[in-house]
């Protein structure tokens, strides 16, 4: 077992035993889905002593065998050195931190790997400071395989000697672990970026629908913006998705909408209208409601499609 992180943060030590030391810390995963599943699986794969817990139980029968199954939360952070969560949304992130706190953070690490509220991870993260531990906020980028494969990235927040301290848990399931600044500022990347490609999303799911109605060949139109500035990677995965009807499931459309949300919280409270996004959480709240909002996020194409006919 290495030595407590805390003792050697302060000597600037954590990183450089690491390099020359099996890691060995024991390590709880809470969130088995899509993303924390293919995580969590590096933690064992490389042979670390890992705590797992998830309300699903089919997500827990999978690592039977594999990591010790928790009882409850509060049973997985007693028995763990460091925990990552990998959950919905801030209400479960939150709910998940009362927990652990009502048990004392003293000494623990918690990283939040789930796309959370920036905000909401500044006050924990302060809550967690008080009282002794650290919580770290370190959004996952990139898609389930390359979790599973151990090829993901993520951008961290909180305190830099923190981050230092955890680096280690970080090596083993991520390709890359940047350091980005204060708590909140890993997850307000990660809306940025999000922020960025889903409206981007939302426009393609806008137009080639409405060229569709007006008899426009949206193949020929897909060759001639794959020629002009306006391609990019997001044009190449949403825009064919949405001209060729393909809705197959890489990301829903409730998590989008979970997360434009949050951008545009974070718009309210500076007193500043959104615009454009506005229109967009309404599209988006329509296919909710039409019960899409588990289907991929390319079907509010489908929506404006209902509305045009098509």
């Amino acid at each position: 077992m290495l030595q407590h992180p805390f003792s050697l943060m302060q000597m600037g030590g954590y990183h450089k035993l690491w390099k020359g030391v099996v890691f060995n810390m024991k390590i709880g995963f809470i969130g088995l889905g899509r993303m924390g599943r293919g995580a969590c699986e590096n933690f064992v794969k490389k042979g670390h002593d890992v705590a797992v817990y998830d309300v699903s139980a089919d997500a827990m029968e999978y690592f039977r065998g594999k990591a010790e199954l928790a009882f409850n939360p509060a049973d997985l952070f007693e028995r763990s050195e460091a925990v990552l969560l990998s959950l919905p949304s801030s209400v479960q992130v939150e709910a998940m931190c009362d927990t652990f706190l009502s048990c004392g953070v003293k000494d623990k690490i918690v990283i939040d790997l789930s796309t959370s509220y920036p905000l909401s991870t500044k006050k924990l993260h302060e809550a967690f400071k008080k009282h002794g531990g650290i919580l770290l906020d370190a959004p996952l980028m990139g898609n389930p395989d390359m979790a599973a494969a151990g090829t993901i990235s993520v951008t961290v927040g909180g305190d830099e000697a923190d981050f230092q301290a955890a680096r280690p848990i970080f090596e083993v399931f991520t390709s890359r672990a940047d350091y980005i600044g204060e708590a909140g500022s890993g997850h307000l990347v990660k809306l940025a970026l999000n922020f960025t490609g889903l409206m981007y999303a939302v426009t393609y799911s806008q137009m080639f629908p409405l060229m569709e109605k007006l008899g426009l060949d949206t193949q020929k139109l897909f060759d001639i913006i794959c020629e002009q500035k306006t391609n990019c990677g997001v044009f190449q995965f949403y825009g064919q998705k949405v001209k060729d009807r393909d809705y197959r499931m890489d990301f829903a459309l409730a998590f989008g909408l979970k997360d434009l949300g949050y951008v545009k919280r974070l718009y309210e409270d500076l007193n500043c209208p959104a615009f454009a996004l506005d229109g967009a959480l309404d599209l988006l709240r329509t296919g909710l409601k039409d019960g899409r909002g588990g289907h991929d996020f390319s079907e509010a194409a489908a929506v404006m499609r209902d509305y045009l006919e098509l």
